[in-house]
Order: C-alpha cells, then structure tokens, then sequence
C-alpha cells in the first residue's frame, strides 16, 4: 500500500462500492467553480474553451478530466491568476462524439470568444479539433495519453497550436516491453478498438518488440460496442500467445475481459493494458483485473510529494470518493502550464504565449516535475509500470509498482520540425 496514501485520512475508507458510488456522483454533479460558467462573465477575466466527454460513452472520463482542470483553475485563481487576471472556463460537451467537438471548438472560439481550448478526450475528438484551432490560431492543450505525432494526421497532430501533456508509446510501453518479454514470453496477441489510437500505438509496440525477438501471433481490431469476444478468444487460444497487448475502450474493455476470464484465460495468459487506469480497473472489479500489467505516467498511488498534496486538495474540493487519472492530471498540469506562460509572455496572444509554451516546465505535476519539449510539443514525463494486486478492495491496495523510469522522453515527432 502507498505509504503518502496511507498517512491521508481522506482516502483512508475507499471501499469498491464507494469507488463505483463515486463515479457515478462526480458524472452527474454539477460542475461548480468560481469562474466556470457559460453566462455573464468577469470583463478582465482569460476565457478558456475546456470540451470534455460530459456525455456519452466515456462520461466518467470526463469527470476526472474536468475535475483535474478545475482544481487547476481555482488554485491558479487563488494565487492571482495570470498576469493578475483570473482564469474563467467555458465548458463545451464533446458527448464522445468528434463531430461534436467541431462544433463546440467552433462555438467556444467564435461565439463564447475563447482565447485558449483545453481538452477532447479521444485523438478522434483532437483530430476533430485541429482544423478549427489552426484556422482560427488559437491554441489548444490536449492531455491524454495518444499514438504519437505523425504528418499523416496532421491537423489534428504536428499542429505548431497544439501541445501534448500526456504519454505516447515510446513513454508509455516502450519502457517496459524487455521486462514482459523477459517475464512472460515473446508470443504476443494484439487486440484494440478499431480507430486511430490503437492502431498506431501497436505500430510503434511492433517496433520496439522487434529488437526482443518478440512475435506477433495474432492481431484483432474490434468495433466499439461488441457485445460478443467468443471468436476472439478462440483465436486468441489457438495462436498460442503468452501475453495481451490491450488497447480495446471503454464498454469493449468491459465485455471482453471478463468473457476473457470466464472463459478461465487469465490463468494461462497475461495481459498487458495501456487503458485500464484507475476507472476502468474499478469497473472491472477485482476478480477479473486481478494479474494485469498497465503502464501510464501516472497513478493514483505513485509516492511523489506533490501527488500527496494534489491528492490532499482534490478530496477537499470533490469528495473522499473522488477517482483520478492521467487524463485528469494531464488536464491540471496544463491548466498551470498555460497559466504559467502566459504570466511569462504578459499576453494572452497566441505567438507570445506559444513561445512560453516551448520548452517550459511545470515542477508542480503530480508525477514530478514535467516539461515541454520546444520543437515538438510533447511533454516528457515519467512511466510506470503498474501490476493489479490480486484482492485489491480499494485504489489504495489497487496497483503493486513494478517499474518506474522518471523523465522520459517521448521520440522524434514524425513530423516537419520544428513545428
């Protein structure tokens, strides 16, 4: 168990059930913040456009995701805001929808006159939004873990608007292929959802799984809403892999592991998720999570001074039952990064501030200390590699630390640098 976790009385209670009553409470509590509002609003004050996944498939997302930027919002309010103007959000439903997201983009930039965006939840919903944000030169901060830049999706990535504050798989897996292999076999399954993100993440995976002499022995892409894995596990049986390489979202995570465990798999095959955070294990449940490895850039659990604080603050402000992520965190820290660079810049203009952007830090993450890269946008950050404890009754007993690595840095964008 985290000792920094142990020693917060906040979280001392947090049974399963609570876990489950928690979510469900923060999707439909009212957001609520000095300067969050969609009606009048104070004149000095900086307009930022947030669109999170309020509705839809991925709700519970966004309450980590609007919960991290909030806190962000009123800490940097409290201090004097930026330039001594506070912070006010303009909140925008994506409702998992990407069409919806140019809408709201749109709505937020022309309408609500915005001077930044934060958010979209998928790389779908961010590919959405980069046409609108390179159109209007208005910049955006996008914070969940995603496949990497490449020209090929350009708009959406290689965009000199737009930064990255989370992981891409040469942070988030590449750090630990050698261990799996090393402990579990070089026969591996891959199985994602059919779009953008796992598919360029398993690109990258193959790369690096090249150098151990791994084998791909099968390879699934899976649309979302199925109902039924029985062709997939018998497919998965019959090629002999030893470990999952997991990539499926939301309800399909759900489904098809615990049809995997059912079937009795999970005896004789690891898993390895680059989704299944702190949400999502919850909803699994114990039984059926128990053994996974997942590897993020952050966890609720992780031993840093600053997460014993962020945690402190956020019980205080959202409940005791209040779940976190990596999306949420990467939604703080790039409320305080654009906080930060627009102090430096003495300007809300987009050239000024992205300047600031470019290279800055922000030694307040809850991971540690992270910074942007200047020529690319990506964030270096630090990769943990996470195994689910078996019988785990709360997030604090949740997750066993295997692996941790501090800043890495993420590779070359596949794109026309600088940006």
């Amino acid at each position: 168990m985290n000792r920094n976790l142990r020693e917060a009385p906040a979280q001392s209670g947090i049974s399963r059930r609570s876990i489950l009553k928690g979510m469900s409470a923060m999707a439909a509590a009212p957001l609520a913040t000095p300067f969050l509002s969609n009606a009048a609003h104070a004149a000095d004050a900086i307009r930022i456009g947030v669109i999170s996944p309020l509705t839809g498939a991925w709700t519970v997302y966004g309450a980590a995701h609007m919960a991290g930027f909030e806190l962000a919002v009123e800490e940097i309010n409290a201090a004097g805001g930026a330039n001594g103007r506070p912070l006010e959000i303009v909140v925008g439903d994506s409702k998992t929808e990407p069409r919806i997201v140019v809408e709201q983009a749109n709505r937020l930039l022309r309408q609500e006159n915005v001077e930044f965006l934060a958010g979209t939840f998928s790389s779908a919903e961010r590919n959405a939004a980069g046409p609108v944000v390179q159109q209007a030169n208005k910049l955006m901060l996008y914070p969940t873990f995603y496949e990497g830049q490449s020209q090929e999706f350009f708009p959406g990535v290689c965009n000199k608007n737009m930064f990255m504050c989370g992981p891409e798989p040469s942070q988030q897996v590449w750090p630990h292929v050698e261990y799996i292999v090393k402990n579990h076999g070089k026969k591996f399954f891959l199985i994602g959802s059919d779009y953008a993100w796992p598919r360029e993440t398993n690109k990258m995976f193959k790369e690096k799984f090249a150098e151990f002499g791994g084998e791909v022995v099968g390879e699934s892409y899976i649309p979302f809403n199925t109902p039924e894995y029985e062709s997939v596990l018998r497919e998965i049986r019959d090629s002999g892999a030893e470990v999952i390489f997991h990539s499926l979202t939301g309800s399909d995570t759900v489904n098809f592991r615990r049809q995997f465990h059912a079937a009795g798999m999970s005896k004789d095959i690891i898993i390895w998720t680059v989704d299944d955070e702190e949400v999502v294990t919850s909803g699994l449940g114990a039984e059926v999570s128990a053994g996974t490895y997942v590897s993020f850039d952050y966890f609720m659990t992780i031993e840093t001074e600053n997460n014993k604080v962020f945690l402190e603050k956020l019980f205080k402000k959202f409940g005791n039952d209040t779940l976190m992520n990596t999306v949420g965190v990467g939604m703080y820290n790039a409320a305080h990064l654009l906080a930060q660079a627009i102090t430096a810049a003495g300007s809300t203009d987009t050239d000024k501030v992205r300047d600031a952007l470019r290279g800055s830090s922000f030694a307040g993450a809850p991971q540690g200390s992270i910074t942007l890269q200047a020529e690319d946008h990506q964030a270096i950050l630090p990769s943990y590699l996470m195994k689910v404890r078996e019988g785990w009754t709360s997030v604090n007993d949740m997750f066993e630390q295997v692996q941790f690595f501090d800043k890495v840095t993420p590779a070359p964008a596949r794109c026309t640098l600088p940006l």
